[in-house]
C-alpha cells in the first residue's frame, strides 16, 4: 500500500497536480483541497476536435478495482508467491490476451474466474512444495498466520479479521483431510490469490 500511495503521489507530482489524495481507508477532511490536475498535453483529431474535451471528469482515486491485464499476471504470481518464474501462456485465450501492440481493457467472466483459480492453484502448488511450514496439517492458529501472510503479499494490505477467519476456516475445514497437507495449503493459497485483491488494482 505504501508503494501504491508513493506511485500515486509521484504521478500527480509529475503531472502538475495540487491537492491531497487520501490513501487506503483515509477520508478527506473538511480542510483538504480536492486534487486538481492541469492538462499537460492536448490532442487534436479530425475536424479540429479536441480529443480530451469529452473525457469524463471523475474523482481522484475512484478509477480502481480494474482487472489486471493478462500480460502482467505472470510477474504478479511470481512476485506474490516468491517464484522465480511462472508461465501463464496456457490461459492466454481464456483471459482474452489482446493482439500485439494493442490494449484491451480486461473484463472478468465466469471463464476468467475459473481460470484464475486454476492458475493460482498451479502457482500455489509450486509455492507450497518446499517450505517446511506447509508440511504441517492445517490448524486454526497456523492457518490464520499463513492466510494473513498470503493476503499481505498478494493484496498489498492487511487482511481484515473476517477475511483471515474465512481463509483459515477454508484451509482447516473445507479442504480434503485425505489430501497431503501441502495440497491443502495450495488450495487455501489459491483462494487468496484468485481474490479481487490480487486480480484487480
Amino acid at each position: 500500500m505504501q508503494r501504491t500511495s508513493f506511485a500515486i503521489v509521484a504521478a500527480l507530482t509529475f503531472a502538475g497536480c495540487a491537492g491531497q489524495i487520501p490513501s487506503g481507508d483515509d477520508q478527506m477532511g473538511d480542510d483538504d483541497q480536492p486534487p486538481v490536475c492541469e492538462t499537460t498535453r492536448s490532442y487534436t483529431g479530425f475536424g479540429n476536435h479536441i480529443l480530451e474535451n469529452d473525457r469524463p471528469a471523475i474523482a481522484a482515486g475512484t478509477d480502481r478495482v480494474r482487472v489486471k491485464p493478462f500480460t502482467a499476471l505472470a510477474a504478479e504470481y511470481a512476485a506474490a508467491l516468491g517464484l522465480t518464474t511462472f508461465n501463464t501462456q496456457a490461459y492466454a485465450a481464456t483471459f482474452g490476451r489482446p493482439p500485439a501492440r494493442w490494449y484491451i481493457e480486461p473484463a472478468a467472466s465466469a471463464n476468467t474466474i475459473y481460470a484464475a483459480f486454476a492458475l493460482a492453484y498451479e502457482a500455489c502448488t509450486q509455492h507450497t512444495a518446499t517450505d517446511p511450514q506447509y508440511a504441517a496439517v492445517p490448524e486454526p492458529t497456523l492457518a490464520d498466520m499463513i492466510c494473513r501472510e498470503r493476503a499481505r503479499r498478494s493484496w498489498h494490505r492487511e487482511a481484515t479479521d473476517d477475511e483471515a477467519a474465512t481463509c483459515a476456516t477454508y484451509a482447516v475445514n473445507q479442504t480434503n483431510p485425505d489430501d497431503a497437507p501441502r495440497k491443502r495449503w495450495a488450495y487455501a493459497c489459491a483462494a487468496v490469490v484468485s481474490a479481487s485483491g490480487f486480480l484487480a488494482y
